[in-house]
């Protein structure tokens, strides 16, 4: 007599499942590791931008230091005679301009689109294709116009002391019983310099940078 059972199929039933599941587990492994190579790409564009932000900053401040001039005609203190991008736009401001409510980035009277390079380029493209435009404000509440009639001709004080929030600059004293006096004519003026640097991958990326210059005010 055959005792032999049939083959019921039970054991290829299983074998299809764990296939499954092992295919299943392949899958979200390989998206796993796509993704994680996705965010690592981005954190290293985000990452160079911010680093390439230096660029605009070190640009931005041989800026300020050949605008630098008590002259009433001067950029210092007429905004018609400031520097302008190749679109005609300034991007060099002698007074502070108010930050946009939604990106809070600087938004000068008469607007500045950032998302457009209409703020001063560096000359040809960076490395990468990385596109890098800056802004430059001197941390003054109103514009000094340089008119003798307002007090603030040639920087005088106290009108610039007031409007642009200027630091004195104090003289070493003789004696360390004796106090330092500020120094007679020079302060030190605030820039504000915004940098926004657009990358691959729609990567983009704002730093802002103050530089205290010393200069003459009175």
């Amino acid at each position: 007599m055959n005792y032999r059972n049939k083959q019921q199929g039970v054991v290829l039933v299983i074998a299809l499942i764990a296939l499954m599941a092992i295919s299943l587990a392949g899958v979200a492994l390989m998206r796993s590791v796509d993704t994680s190579n996705v965010v690592s790409g981005n954190i290293a564009f985000n990452e160079a931008a911010i680093q390439m932000a230096d660029i605009g900053a070190e640009q931005a401040y041989t800026e300020i230091m050949g605008n630098l001039s008590s002259n009433p005609n001067s950029c210092q203190f007429v905004a018609a005679n400031c520097p302008v991008n190749s679109a005609g736009q300034p991007y060099f401001y002698p007074n502070a301009s108010a930050l946009d409510v939604t990106t809070r980035l600087p938004s000068p009277v008469g607007g500045l689109n950032w998302s457009k390079p209409l703020s001063q380029k560096l000359p040809g493209d960076t490395t990468a294709s990385y596109s890098v435009h800056y802004l430059i404000e001197r941390m003054c509440g109103a514009l000094v116009t340089g008119n003798a009639a307002d007090n603030t001709a040639n920087l005088q004080t106290p009108a610039t002391f007031l409007q642009c929030r200027v630091v004195p600059i104090y003289d070493t004293p003789i004696a360390p019983s004796t106090d330092s006096t500020p120094l007679t004519g020079l302060g030190k003026l605030f820039y504000r310099v915004t940098v926004e640097v657009t990358g691959p991958r729609n990567t983009r990326g704002v730093s802002q940078y103050f530089f205290g210059i010393q200069d003459a005010v009175n």
